[in-house]
């Protein structure tokens, strides 16, 4: 079924004005990178008067508010503001985010996002005057649950025990779901879904991340095209996370339930477990990069 292309988000009105950022585009962040061409000298950390809220996983500012929101003040190299505003606007998602502009420290306006339908949604005080990706809780205690399985399964050897191994495949698709997340906060909510997956091995260190964890070499084969296969390679990213995703699609078809899938979903769940930590662990780097 062919789907519309998603709304495009309006540029801001004052193309002339720095953006304030204080969700996935703020240096430190993973998509900053897609950024970082257009901005002139070093972002400088600020706060503006509001409230920051968290919806499905996005961040919302709430001008105004009894708090202070903390981010990041980006200025524009001279003549590339459009091409800033329109990455940013591929970015954000229009049904999430409306533009304004705020004032900063009585010194000087900045656009910025705020909330576009602040009592809609359900959205949850973040209780921070600072977001970060890190903290989403599907990085926090879903990946301390799909630990806690691993461990659990981590004797289930031969097929001997279905339990484990179905325990295993929920793991294994929660995992999944998690990646899913992180990669609408790295490379926009607005891109297709399978698109955004096809590109977690762009992620910063995510090659040396592989290399480092993935020691085996396998095949898998597509459960509904057996003369499809995917091999895992720990020289290749791209390779490897193709690999890692027939894996979780095979789970939701035929065929695995057989004797050499245990291994398979076993060893896939742990290194896969490994490299999503391993990456998480770089952002919580203090250590801004710009």
């Amino acid at each position: 079924m062919n789907r519309n292309p998603p709304t495009p988000m309006d540029l801001p009105p004052n193309l002339s004005l720095p953006l304030f950022v204080y969700g996935a585009l703020k240096p430190g962040m993973p998509a900053y990178e897609a950024l970082r061409q257009f901005v002139l000298g070093t972002p400088q950390r600020e706060s503006v008067p509001g409230d920051l809220y968290v919806r499905d996983g996005l961040p919302l500012l709430i001008l105004d508010g009894g708090a202070q929101a903390e981010g990041f003040l980006l200025q524009w190299v001279p003549g590339k503001e459009h091409d800033a505003y329109q990455l940013v606007c591929d970015f954000e998602p229009p049904e999430h985010y409306a533009w304004a502009s705020v004032t900063i420290d009585s010194r000087f306006s900045a656009n910025v996002l705020v909330a576009r339908y602040s009592g809609k949604g359900n959205p949850q005080p973040l209780y921070s005057r600072s977001w970060s990706l890190v903290d989403d809780p599907a990085f926090g205690v879903g990946l301390k649950v799909i630990r806690s399985v691993s461990q659990e399964i981590a004797d289930n050897r031969e097929w001997d025990d279905m339990e484990k191994f179905f325990r295993a495949q929920m793991a294994y698709l929660l995992l999944w779901s998690i990646l899913e997340r992180l990669s609408a906060l790295c490379f926009g909510p607005r891109l297709d879904p399978n698109e955004r997956i096809k590109r977690l091995h762009e992620l910063p260190g995510m090659t040396k991340l592989v290399q480092k964890v993935v020691r085996r070499n396998d095949r898998v084969t597509d459960s509904r095209d057996p003369s499809q296969g995917y091999i895992l390679n720990a020289e290749n990213a791209k390779k490897t996370f193709q690999y890692y995703y027939q894996v979780r699609s095979n789970l939701s078809h035929r065929g695995k339930a057989v004797h050499n899938e245990v291994g398979k979903v076993r060893d896939s769940l742990n290194e896969l477990l490994e490299i999503v930590d391993g990456f998480l662990d770089e952002l919580r780097n203090p250590a801004v990069r710009t």
